[in-house]
C-alpha cells in the first residue's frame, strides 16, 4: 500500500516522474531535471484529466499544473510506476534524466529509485522509491 505525500506544484509535473523540492513555496515541488538534487520521490501515475479523445497526449500525461496539488510517492514506497528513458536491470539505482524520467544513476549523482524489474524504454516500470547519493 502506498501513501502519497502532497506538495504544491511549482510548475507542470508529469505522471510517473522524479520530483524535487522547489524554493518558491514552503511545500513546493517541481519535476526533476537531472541527478544533481535529492528527489522527494516519484509523482503519481494518475493524470489530472480523465481520458478523453479530445485531449492531447501531453495533456493526459500531466499529473499537476503550477498551483495545483501533486501527489508524490515518498521514499519507502514499493511498486511505483516510473517512466523509463534508458534500459536498466533489476536492482539498478535510478536517477532523473532531463525530463524526470528514469535512467541508471551515475557516480556522484542522487538516485531516487531501485529497479524491481528490467526497464523498457518508453514503458512504465515498477520501482522501489529509495533516495541517496551514489558513491
Amino acid at each position: 500500500m502506498s501513501t502519497l505525500q502532497n506538495a504544491y506544484a511549482a510548475g507542470t509535473i508529469n505522471t510517473s516522474r522524479f520530483v524535487i523540492a522547489d524554493a518558491t513555496h514552503p511545500n513546493a515541488a517541481i519535476q526533476a531535471i537531472d541527478g544533481t538534487r535529492l528527489p522527494l520521490g516519484i509523482s503519481t501515475n494518475a493524470s489530472r484529466r480523465h481520458p478523453d479523445p479530445g485531449f492531447t497526449q501531453a495533456q493526459v500525461d500531466e499529473a499537476a499544473l503550477q498551483g495545483e496539488v501533486i501527489g508524490i510517492h515518498p521514499p519507502g514506497t514499493v511498486g511505483v510506476d516510473l517512466l523509463c528513458n534508458a534500459a536498466w536491470h533489476p536492482g539498478d539505482l535510478l536517477m532523473s534524466d532531463a525530463n524526470g524520467k528514469g535512467i541508471v544513476a551515475t557516480t556522484g549523482k542522487y538516485y531516487g529509485a531501485r529497479a524491481q524489474t528490467a526497464g523498457t524504454v518508453g514503458a512504465l516500470c515498477p520501482v522501489d522509491v529509495v533516495c541517496g547519493l551514489t558513491p
